[in-house]
């Protein structure tokens, strides 16, 4: 009896403060990622795969525990509804590759392995399952929850979450220039937006996940499967070009977001 009422107890802390648990949880899995590492070795691609899949699981508890279970969208319903509305996330997807490639000489490219490819193609589908689970099914969820289903409350958890699926991207600044991480961090947020708003139209997160991991896949298969890929614009990036980006990027996650949640 006790415990019970200690549960009810830390899941009504929690409701009360779901934007600090939001930011603390987030750091936590951060946390966990960072004790893995994903270098060239297609054997250690695994480190990278074991991070994704302990930050699921966690995800997975901690859903359960708050008992958000029933709204986290991990059903077969609204599946192809979710496909639909993030089918122009996939050409967002394929338009960036061009962006994220630009400047590579595409005649100098070598193909790792197969393993390799094998191996990141495994990767990009729970790299979108740990990052829909963590900032949708759990964060967005629990946003929702505390601040209800009106239209105010649903761009008021919408922002939130976007902004810690924004943020989450910051330690990428080890290895990363700074106008480059300033470009993905907008543009994450961005993407969490839509991410968000497909979650929410189709209350299906598998859709989701599907959709960001291909995306995912796009963007990173030549970087990442391909010797020689190193891609000019990233390593050379201009203001001009990182506004560029940032507003062909940015935009049209942001206004189509908007119309799938428009006023009826």
């Amino acid at each position: 009896m006790i415990n019970i009422k200690g549960t009810k107890d830390m899941r009504a802390y929690i409701n009360k403060y779901v934007v600090i648990f939001s930011i603390v949880i987030s750091f936590a899995l951060l946390s966990i990622s960072s004790f893995f590492s994903w270098d060239d070795n297609p054997v250690m691609g695994f480190d990278k795969l074991c991070a994704d899949v302990c930050i699921v699981l966690c995800c997975a508890l901690l859903i359960r525990f708050l008992g958000l279970q029933d709204t986290a969208g991990l059903t077969k319903r609204g599946f192809m509804k979710g496909l639909l509305y993030g089918s122009p996330f996939l050409v967002i997807g394929i338009a960036s590759v061009f962006v994220s490639n630009a400047g590579v000489d595409f005649s100098s490219l070598t193909h790792i392995s197969i393993a390799n490819t094998v191996l990141f193609t495994v990767n990009m589908f729970f790299v979108g399952m740990n990052e829909e689970i963590w900032l949708r099914g759990l964060i967005l969820n629990a946003l929702m929850r505390k601040y209800g289903d009106t239209y105010p409350a649903i761009w008021k958890s919408l922002l939130i979450s976007a902004i810690i699926f924004g943020a989450i991207h910051v330690p990428n600044l080890f290895f990363m220039e700074p106008l480059t991480l300033i470009v993905q961090v907008v543009n994450a947020a961005a993407g969490g937006i839509l991410f968000g708003a497909i979650f929410i139209k189709s209350k299906n997160l598998w859709a989701g996940i599907i959709i960001h991991a291909l995306v995912d896949w796009c963007s990173l298969f030549l970087g990442n499967c391909f010797s020689g890929s190193e891609s000019i614009i990233s390593m050379t990036m201009t203001i001009p070009q990182a506004l560029i980006i940032m507003i062909l990027g940015a935009l049209p996650p942001i206004l189509i977001a908007c119309f799938l949640l428009r006023r009826k």
